[in-house]
């Protein structure tokens, strides 16, 4: 099984987000975004305001890896900010919303992780998404629809935990 050692803690998104929300709205959506869905940095620059369902709280990734198409859920609060910064920026419905390149979004990342004393990629969010998905309860199948995987072994590399998280469960146990 692969070893995936890129990911963060809570904690560090939580420093992230707290950095980028004093100093630039649109890198908070879009570290926000990525740790709140798990999406590829390809599917969320892809994301149109069209693609976002309020009502149902979703977002419509449309152009998602494979060709394929896939809904993710998204909490209140960052669907709230996310029609604020639509409405604020004048954003027409079938453009998308933050408009620029991987590479700037790479940037962005680099800058708050620095932040934390991490170095990370744009994938970083992807991992750290689905191991706390893992880590939180959530079943390996619906981790799998999350993310967009066609297969379940790809999905199996977020089975990893540390030390403390096998000892936090194993010391629940009754013998």
């Amino acid at each position: 099984m692969k070893n995936i050692t890129d990911y963060l803690e809570k904690d560090q998104v939580d420093l992230m987000l707290e950095s980028a929300n004093i100093s630039n709205v649109r890198d908070y959506l879009i570290i926000r975004t990525l740790w709140r869905t798990g999406v590829r940095v390809s599917e969320l620059l892809n994301i149109k305001p069209i693609d976002i369902e309020y009502k149902n709280k979703v977002v419509n990734i449309v152009k998602a890896k494979g060709g394929k198409q896939r809904r993710v859920p998204l909490d209140s609060d960052t669907l709230n900010m996310l029609s604020d910064y639509v409405l604020t920026q004048k954003l027409r419905e079938d453009r998308p919303m933050f408009g620029i390149t991987r590479r700037h979004v790479g940037r962005i990342l680099k800058k708050y992780g620095r932040g934390v004393g991490t170095d990370i990629h744009p994938h970083t969010l992807r991992h750290s998404y689905a191991i706390h998905l893992v880590r939180s309860g959530m079943d390996l199948r619906r981790v799998q629809l999350l993310l967009g995987h066609s297969n379940l072994n790809t999905t199996q590399i977020y089975l990893q935990f540390k030390d403390e998280d096998l000892r936090e469960v194993y010391d629940k146990i009754e013998f």
